[in-house]
């Protein structure tokens, strides 16, 4: 069920989703390079930078409510990261480091995935980057 509200900027996903400034930043960080890396890799359709708020963090966010206790996350095909990369940005403020859920981001192009390693980098989220087609991620 997609979110109810809609969202043109950082503010209005910060309060809707309750995330802290420090998760805002990430999550601003995470758009910032976004929108550098497009111009050189495909990560997005180029129409939906102007929804990034809504289109990409908020579809992501939603899923969250879903399976509040996922222990494993998965995104495969993760392209630019969604929903992958805002579920790892979320749960690592919602959640204890003793108990941090596992996100796995798997993607078979080297060019999205050196975008996904920055973003993990800049925004120091812990997530697993498998750099493979599916059907290969069981050997990764």
């Amino acid at each position: 069920m997609p979110v109810a509200a809609h969202f043109d900027g950082p503010e209005a996903f910060a309060a809707y989703f309750d995330v802290s400034r420090e998760t805002l930043g990430q999550l601003v960080r995470y758009g910032e390079l976004l929108t550098q890396w497009q111009r050189a890799v495909q990560l997005v359709a180029p129409s939906t930078l102007d929804d990034l708020w809504h289109r990409h963090f908020a579809d992501s966010a939603q899923l969250l409510n879903l399976c509040p206790d996922g222990r494993v996350w998965l995104d495969l095909g993760s392209g630019a990261g969604f929903p992958g990369m805002v579920i790892a940005i979320l749960l690592t403020e919602r959640t204890p480091a003793a108990v941090q859920p596992q996100v796995h981001l798997a993607e078979s192009n080297r060019r999205k995935c050196a975008f996904l390693r920055e973003v993990a980098r800049a925004t120091q989220t812990d997530v697993e980057i498998h750099s493979c087609r599916i059907e290969t991620l069981h050997r990764t």
